[in-house]
Formats: C-alpha cells, sequence, structure tokens
C-alpha cells in the first residue's frame, strides 16, 4: 500500500543528500578560491613592497636593465614560459618613463611586464589584477608606485602563475562532483532499503487496522442480523398476544446488549489508541477490589460447575482507576471460568512486595497450544472460534485488560502448559509514599 511513498520517500531522501554534498562542495570552493585568492595577493604585495626598497637603494645609473636581442628571447622563450607556470614570483621595475630598469630573472614573455597595470602605478596608485596569457594561463598582477621625494620615479611589477591555485581548486570541483556521483549511487539504493524497512511497521499496523475493521464489521453484522430475523418473525404474526413472541423479543434484546457490549470494547480500545483513556486513578486496597470481583462471579462460577478461590495478602495498596481495575479483573475471572471444564478450579490472588503489586488469575483447565500464545493479545483473536462465540465472547477482553493495565503503569503476561491450564498476571507499581 505504501511501496510507493517508501519510494518517494527515499528518493526524496537521497536528494537531500545530494544537494548538500553540492552545497558542500560549492561553499569549500568558495572558502578555497577566497583564501588562495587572498594567500596570492598577500604574497605579491610584500613581494612587491620588498622590491620598491630595494630598487630605492639602488642608483638608477648602477641598475642592470637586463635586455635581450629577438634572437635571445625566441631562444629563451620556452624556458620563460616554465618558468611562469612553475608559480615562481617574477619581479620587474621601470622607470618613470616605462622603461624597464630591473628584470633580474630575464624573463621575456609577450605580454608582461603588463603596461596598463604599469601606468596605473606610474600614476600613483597601487593596481592588482588578473591576466590570462596566451599558452600560460591565469596569471595575478601586483603593481606599485616607487616614489622618492614624492614623486612617482617609477613602478615595480609582480607577477605569478595561478596554476597551483587553478589545481587545487580543481581537486575541489572533482570531489565535489565525485561526492555527488556517490551520493546518488549510494544514497538512492541505501535510502529505497532503509524507506522499504521503515514501512513495515506503517504497513503491518494499516495490515491490522483492515484487519480489526474487518473483524469489528462482521463482529456487528452478526447481531444485527439476528436482530432483523427476529423482528421480522414477530411481524409476521401482528395480532398474535406479546407472549406469543416473547422468545423473538428476548433474543432481540439480548443481541442489542451484546452489541452494547461490543461497541463499549471498541470505543475504549479506540481511545487506548489515540491516547484519549480518562483515567481517574485513587490509592486502593486492590485485595479489597479483587474480593468484590470475587463476591460478582462466584455465581458464574458455581453455575459452570466451577471452583473459584481467592487468595489474598492483608493489604496491598496502589495508584489505580478503580473503575477501569474492576474492569481489568472481571474480564480475566470471566475468561478463567468460562473457558474452564466443569470440575476444574480457578484462582484469583492478590499479592505484593516492598515495589508491586501482582494480581493472577490462574486456572487448571486444558491450556492453550504454544502456537497461540503470541496472538492472544490480538484484537478479536480467538483460540476456539466456535466455542468462544457460542460463550458470547468478542476476541477483545485481553486486548482491553492489556491497554487498561498499560495506561496504569504496570504489565500483563499470560503463560499456559496444554493440559495444565493457564495464568495471567497482572504487576503494578506501588506510590512512592508507601513503596519500601
Amino acid at each position: 500500500m505504501f511501496r510507493g511513498v517508501g519510494r518517494r520517500l527515499a528518493l526524496f531522501n537521497a536528494l537531500v543528500v545530494i544537494v548538500i554534498i553540492a552545497l558542500t562542495g560549492v561553499v569549500t570552493y568558495l572558502l578555497l578560491l577566497h583564501q588562495l585568492s587572498a594567500e596570492v595577493d598577500h604574497a605579491l604585495k610584500a613581494s612587491a613592497e620588498q622590491t620598491v626598497n630595494d630598487v630605492r637603494a639602488t642608483q638608477p645609473s648602477a641598475t642592470t636593465t637586463s635586455t635581450n636581442s629577438s634572437d635571445d628571447e625566441h631562444k629563451h622563450e620556452h624556458d620563460d614560459d616554465e618558468i611562469l607556470d612553475s608559480g615562481d614570483t617574477i619581479v620587474f621595475a621601470v622607470d618613470a618613463g616605462g622603461q624597464i630598469i630591473y628584470n633580474p630573472r630575464g624573463i621575456s614573455v609577450h605580454g608582461i611586464p603588463n603596461a596598463a597595470s604599469l601606468q596605473r602605478a606610474l600614476d600613483g596608485e597601487d593596481d592588482i589584477r588578473s591576466l590570462n596569457l596566451s599558452g600560460i594561463g591565469a596569471v595575478r598582477v601586483a603593481s606599485l608606485p616607487i616614489e622618492q621625494n614624492h614623486q612617482v620615479v617609477g613602478a615595480v611589477q609582480v607577477l605569478r602563475s595561478l596554476h597551483e591555485r587553478d589545481a587545487e581548486l580543481a581537486t575541489v570541483r572533482w570531489m565535489t562532483l565525485l561526492g555527488v556521483a556517490l551520493g546518488v549511487a549510494i544514497a538512492v539504493p541505501a535510502g529505497l532499503l532503509l524507506a522499504r524497512r521503515a514501512m513495515r511497521p506503517i504497513d503491518a499496523a494499516f495490515a491490522r487496522q483492515r484487519a480489526f475493521v474487518a473483524d469489528a464489521s462482521h463482529e456487528l453484522r452478526t447481531p444485527l442480523t439476528l436482530i432483523r430475523a427476529n423482528a421480522e418473525i414477530a411481524r409476521q404474526e401482528p395480532a398474535e398476544p406479546v407472549d406469543s413472541i416473547d422468545p423473538e423479543l428476548a433474543s432481540i434484546i439480548d443481541e442489542v446488549d451484546r452489541t452494547d457490549r461490543l461497541i463499549d470494547d471498541l470505543l475504549t480500545l479506540a481511545r487506548s489508541d489515540a491516547g484519549r483513556l480518562e483515567l481517574l486513578p485513587v490509592l486502593l486496597d486492590l485485595v479489597l477490589l479483587a474480593q468484590e470481583v470475587y463476591d460478582a462471579m462466584l455465581p458464574l462460577a458455581r453455575q459452570l460447575g466451577v471452583d473459584l478461590r481467592f487468595e489474598a495478602t492483608p493489604s496491598c495498596m496502589a495508584l489505580v482507576d478503580t473503575d477501569r481495575m474492576r474492569q481489568v479483573m472481571r474480564i480475566l475471572v470471566d475468561n478463567a471460568v468460562k473457558y474452564s471444564p466443569s470440575g476444574s478450579d480457578v484462582l484469583l490472588s492478590v499479592t505484593c512486595d516492598d515495589a508491586r503489586v501482582r494480581i493472577e488469575v490462574r486456572d487448571t483447565g486444558s491450556g492453550i497450544p504454544p502456537e497461540h500464545l503470541p496472538h492472544l493479545f490480538e484484537r478479536f483473536y480467538r483460540v476456539d472460534q466456535a466455542r468462544s462465540r457460542a460463550a458470547g465472547g468478542t476476541g477483545l477482553g485481553l486486548s482491553i485488560a492489556r491497554a487498561l493495565v498499560e495506561a496504569q503503569g504496570g504489565t500483563i503476561t499470560l503463560t499456559s502448559v496444554v493440559n495444565q491450564g493457564t495464568t495471567v498476571t497482572i504487576s503494578l507499581p506501588k506510590p512512592a509514599k508507601i513503596a519500601r
């Protein structure tokens, strides 16, 4: 039922994972770009400032101007490209007329030094920019003016290839793409697997809900069919005295009572499922309440030939809802009495220690086969369908008992051995102020 929902949920989760990976990669890329660019700019400016100081300390006449013939330029062009591409810092200095007066590496590459950047420096402004040189790629250029006596007498230009920076950024880009690819390859199947597992309890819950609705409809349909049949019989002889149709009327009343009990049980379970079960807990001696239930159920036990007995310690206090706890005890004793053969024993006992109160209902009947034990607290579950229906049961008693006990902070367990009997045990906490 929810297979399509699970697939959509898995794909949505995978998309979220992929987007997170992609955003992480983009943010990492931008931060790294900013950091590396700042480091390059800082290094270029520091080198340019150092060169300015060096040039100032050198007499112009003593400054070696590096010039190369066209043959030398052609000869060293390939070597110069490799020097630039290596990431080394290259330094130039020019005089006020723009003539190169300082080229310690003897670099001769077309496009450097950059005239536009030098011109801004000769105009008295610091300049830093990126260039794209043919055959070399991106370089970063910084130009600073050389001032003497408050006059610009030249300019210094330093540059560095951005090859290393771009290589690191390319690694981040590829890692991001690889992360997205791995996200697609891992997140989608993993998401489908996890969604399938996550949807299993939901599918099971809805399957139980469908079964519950189907069973409830069936249980309601049976008394309604009997009511209608008896009513139609009564209508066939409208002139007959009431005494003659009394069996039909009595059957209608019995079925209405049974339907009313079934509806009450269904409402109790619905409120329990919704967490809206109303409880009025009071400090109560469960021995006295169990004695009351014993007295009420004793006539039914005698009628069915079952020896119902009661044992208890002097006093066992617990914080419970009186009506709900009475309902639980009546359900357990009623089940034990009705499903025990004539001549067998049923014992209702109440004991307690310093921390908990224990209520047991134990019979010596035929017991329950092991394959049925895991399902006994399920709604509408019956070990013997025909016998349960004949006894007036709906298969909701143990489900209601567990819901009411757990709502009051207790636990309920059932053990049974074939041909030896069944024991249902309720354990309730004692209030803190009287627990020792």
